[in-house]
């Protein structure tokens, strides 16, 4: 395909007029051509093309960085992330200048990552946890066999091929005695796991929950550490409780995410779907599917329209930011890829950013470097953050 027939194709997806078979046809060669320097080439040449009147820039603007969003999707290329409502010429040249092809555009003087010095990259996290049995053994679970790994009372605990723990409780505690287990993520690792009420919990890294081994009273109660998202199987006669950092969240069916990492600053209980009721000391909170209670401090917050795709963006194997400050951009980083986070600089800028968590991570700091906000070093396992 000719360069002048993508470049009709973008402008043509600028513009929202593109027919089902064009659409095809752009994506078709985004497909083929597999090449991102390709793809930001003919963007940068048709938005230099493309000139609407200057009541259409913002709209334009738009399209473009749904367009660009789109067709790097297709090749799974880390997405700048740009604050796009700020007057479209300047989110052009902002744009432009995190791909390195703005024309007339100058080097950066920011220092890369690897040009700063790095000595050791490090690789992204995976599924990696220990589960420890009621009576103290413990099984490294990444490196266990799949099948019956253990027996607990009445339940059994078997690993899938997927790498997913179930528990079956058969016919409940044969003994009568509730029996307690807990899983635990190293930072850098996360799991997934079926409780025995057929609950569905993913861990986080550094994170941990525990649970018994069958849910015998008349309550179905748990407590967790760090993040943990939980499709929370339906049962009206047997409430489901959460419990994390003086925090107690009750349901009977429904899925949420809770973030009680203690350097977040609060407990962030995130509803998708149903109903649950947050408790502390502050009082308590009802909300409902995109809302967000914070509770710290003594204090017991309701934030509503909460970006869901930001809230659940560990889980789907990306990492996104939407105006996030440096200190929680680097509270990620370094609980998946196991690094330590040196003193940070003071960057107050906030960070918009959308990449895969399966990338390096060099491939993510460089990502931010093309902000032209901040700078980083690796040394060994270190990360230094720099202006």
């Amino acid at each position: 395909m000719s360069n002048a027939r993508i470049q009709y194709l973008v402008n043509r997806y600028f513009e929202g007029a593109c027919t089902g078979e064009e659409q095809q046809e752009l994506a078709d060669w985004v497909n083929q051509s597999g090449s991102d320097a390709d793809l930001q080439t003919v963007l940068a040449e048709a938005w230099r093309n493309y000139q609407p009147e200057e009541a259409g820039r913002e709209a334009g603007a738009a399209a473009m960085e749904r367009v660009y969003y789109r067709l790097s999707d297709e090749m799974d290329k880390p997405r700048m992330r740009i604050a796009w409502w700020k007057p479209a010429a300047a989110a052009a040249a902002i744009f432009m200048a995190s791909l390195g092809i703005w024309q007339g555009m100058k080097p950066s003087p920011r220092v890369s990552v690897a040009e700063a010095g790095v000595v050791e990259d490090a690789m992204p996290g995976g599924e990696k946890a220990i589960l420890t049995l009621s009576n103290g053994r413990q099984i490294v679970l990444d490196s266990a066999a799949n099948g019956l790994l253990a027996q607990q009372g009445g339940a059994s605990v078997n690993k899938l091929s997927n790498g997913q723990l179930v528990y079956d409780d058969g016919e409940g505690t044969a003994s009568g005695e509730i029996l307690y287990n807990t899983m635990t993520t190293p930072r850098g690792g996360q799991y997934r796991l079926t409780l025995p009420d057929g609950t569905k919990a993913w861990l986080n890294s550094a994170s941990s929950i525990t649970f018994p081994t069958a849910f015998a009273e008349a309550t179905r109660s748990i407590s967790i550490t760090g993040e943990v998202y939980l499709e929370v199987a339906k049962d009206e006669k047997k409430p489901f409780r959460v419990k994390a950092n003086g925090v107690e969240v009750a349901v009977l069916g429904t899925h949420f995410n809770i973030n009680a990492y203690p350097d977040e600053g609060a407990v962030h209980t995130t509803l998708i779907e149903g109903k649950v009721k947050v408790t502390s000391d502050a009082g308590t909170r009802t909300i409902a599917p995109g809302e967000q209670v914070q509770a710290g401090k003594g204090k017991l917050d309701v934030q509503r329209n909460i970006n869901l795709e930001q809230v659940m963006a560990w889980k789907n194997g990306r990492f996104v930011f939407e105006g996030e400050s440096i200190s929680r951009v680097m509270n990620q980083l370094s609980r998946w890829y196991d690094v330590e986070v040196g003193d940070i600089a003071s960057v107050d800028d906030r960070f918009f950013l959308d990449v895969p968590r399966s990338k390096k991570l060099s491939d993510v700091l460089k990502a931010l470097e093309l902000t032209g906000k901040v700078k980083f070093k690796i040394e060994g396992k270190k990360i230094i953050v720099m202006q």
